[in-house]
């Protein structure tokens, strides 16, 4: 009885969709007064003609790009998962809020599925049942995936007392007794099936439909929140612990690096994944449309990480300016449509001129998929890409980040606290008085309350006296973030832990270098450029990841040293802080202005 009120559920909510979905599609195509499928949705079907002009394959379509605004597309779907040779939905839509009232239908689903595993059923009969619980997991509300994932958990997890039991069944094994030794190779293959927890058989099963894997992306995303919430109670985080760790090491092996394909975009892809790749932005949010065409355009390359299980899904997506010098302020990239403004006859052509690009600068880089989190794929974007452009210019030898400094104003704001209890000096005298002069308060201790409020706004680099005042301090705060602030012996930052993984050097630190509002609150528009010497990043990598050791260049190492002599903390040394190695040669001097990211 209660099987069928859900398959009358199950049968009611793809008809409600399509309406929806109709009606959205409708109001979007009247909007733009257009009565033709944009190219790139679902019913558009791309040219067949490909042109390869690089060994990565490039994504085109003949279809000219819609005037549709970014975030106007909706893609219609019925219930998921029945077997087509059509690929996964290309995004999944957010857990509903409200409860659905299907939690009971996906347990029951899910363990008529488990309760197959060892009997004589046809595997088409087990996908059924999965293909069910998938379709009620996905209509559940946040709080019913939570409740479903520690169901989950706890009801396929381990079974300890088979595990006992097998151990005291271990067999004896004698010198030279080949028949004792079978018997112990038999008695470990058990034990290790044991050992195996039932949703590990469930998520391979999962894997296997079509658009399973998607499906487990999405799932442990869910389970990384669930995680979260449930980080107070001990005996829930172990469980789902145990079932995040599962499923990661699968996922690890499904998106292993020799499994991904890498793409290039360019404004001849489909309209679709250009929509995609503008929605993941997540360093350097695009515009509109015209911002997206130059960042795919001359002097760009926008090259992404794709699985064969997800054709349409980006999974990592890397953009890329082409120059002939290290860039130090993200305006040049995002403003121009090259970086030299000396040649101004040269950007009136259409095409690239590959005697000027010697320098690859990669701005932005991004993970699009959380529930790969974990799971190193940027690295691997990186390494491949580099290789292609020396292929495609060979004259190419500089390659550097331009990256941003997430977490810098949260860092300093708690430093300024610590100043202002007298824990800690971070200001010098003199910029102490000049400082107050130029925020007009009578106390030092008055500088930090109103830093703390002009750095939750954009108008103080307005202030020519304030910004030449913070100029010093603020640098040399940073390159102290960068360096000597660790977590577990590396980097505390973020960003710079990943390009440090990968061997790059820590080059050159850029002032007033991103001046977003974005750029400003995290970071005072500070960016960074970690620069990638190619015969050196492995032993790069292997003496961060070894020894912690950070590799600088000179310019970054004279401002940790003046840190280093500056920051005092009560009751410490600044001397005993180890200051890493520094990269013996100097950088090249160059004019340092606000424009870096990654």
């Amino acid at each position: 009885m209660y099987r069928c009120k859900y398959k009358t559920q199950k049968a009611l909510l793809p008809l409600v969709q399509l309406i929806e979905c109709g009606a959205r599609e409708l109001q979007a195509t009247s909007k733009a007064g257009m009565t033709s499928t944009p190219p790139g949705t679902p019913g558009h079907r791309s040219g067949s003609n490909r042109k390869v002009t690089s060994p990565i394959p490039i994504v085109r379509s003949t279809g000219a790009l819609s005037p549709l605004s970014l975030g106007s597309f909706s893609f219609s779907s019925s219930r998921p998962f029945t077997p087509s040779p059509m690929p996964s939905p290309p995004s999944s839509p957010p857990a509903p809020s409200s409860p659905s009232g299907l939690i009971q239908a996906a347990k029951d689903a899910l363990m008529d599925a488990v309760s197959k595993r060892d009997s004589k059923t046809s595997y088409l009969a087990i996908d059924e049942d999965m293909r069910d619980m998938c379709y009620y997991y996905t209509h559940l509300g946040t709080d019913e995936r939570s409740e479903f994932l520690m169901y989950m958990a706890t009801a396929l997890s381990t079974d300890h007392h088979v595990v006992e039991e097998l151990i005291q069944q271990k067999p004896k094994v004698g010198d030279n007794d080949g028949a004792n030794g079978a018997q112990l190779l038999r008695w470990e293959d058990r034990l290790r099936q044991s050992l195996q927890p039932p949703h590990h058989w469930v998520f391979s099963q999962i894997s296997r439909l079509s658009g399973g894997v998607k499906f487990l992306v999405d799932m442990r995303q869910d389970l990384l929140a669930t995680l979260y919430t449930k980080a107070s109670d001990p005996t829930a985080s172990v469980v789902l612990k145990t079932l995040d760790t599962v499923l990661r090491e699968l996922l690890s092996l499904w998106f292993t690096v020799g499994l991904l394909e890498v793409q290039r975009i360019t404004w001849e892809s489909p309209c679709n994944i250009l929509q995609k790749i503008s929605e993941y932005e997540a360093v350097h949010p695009v515009r509109n449309w015209t911002d997206l065409k130059r960042r795919v355009g001359l002097y760009r390359r926008c090259f992404t990480f794709t699985h064969s299980c997800m054709p349409k899904e980006p999974l990592v997506v890397l953009h890329i300016f082409l120059t002939n010098e290290i860039s130090n302020s993200m305006a040049k990239i995002l403003q121009s449509s090259r970086a030299s403004s000396t040649e101004k006859d040269n950007k009136k052509k259409d095409h690239e001129d590959p005697a000027y690009i010697n320098t690859a600068i990669f701005y932005s880089i991004t993970s699009t998929q959380k529930g790969l989190q974990g799971i190193e794929l940027g690295n691997y974007l990186i390494k491949r890409v580099v290789h292609e452009l020396k292929a495609e210019f060979p004259n190419m030898t500089q390659f550097s980040s331009l990256s941003p400094i997430p977490g810098y104003v949260k860092w300093l704001n708690g430093m300024m606290a610590q100043a202002q209890r007298g824990e800690v000096t971070i200001f010098m005298k003199s910029e102490e008085e000049e400082l107050m002069q130029c925020l007009e308060v009578k106390t030092p201790s008055s500088i930090y309350d109103r830093l703390k409020k002009l750095f939750t706004t954009s108008g103080w680099v307005e202030e020519t006296e304030l910004v030449n005042a913070l100029e010093a301090p603020l640098m040399r705060l940073c390159a102290y973030y960068l360096v000597v602030e660790k977590r577990r012996g590396y980097a505390l930052d973020g960003v710079a832990n990943f390009h440090l993984k990968n061997g790059a050097v820590l080059w050159r630190i850029n002032w007033q270098a991103d001046q977003s509002h974005r750029g400003l609150a995290n970071s005072c528009g500070i960016m960074v450029n970690y620069r990638y010497f190619l015969d050196e990043c492995e032993s790069n990598s292997r003496t961060y990841l070894e020894s912690q050791e950070i590799i600088l260049s000179d310019s970054v190492k004279f401002l940790v040293n003046t840190a280093l002599s500056k920051v005092v903390k009560k009751g410490s040394e600044s001397s005993s802080v180890p200051l890493p190695h520094p990269r013996s040669p100097t950088p090249p001097l160059i004019t340092v202005t606000p424009d870096s990211k990654i």
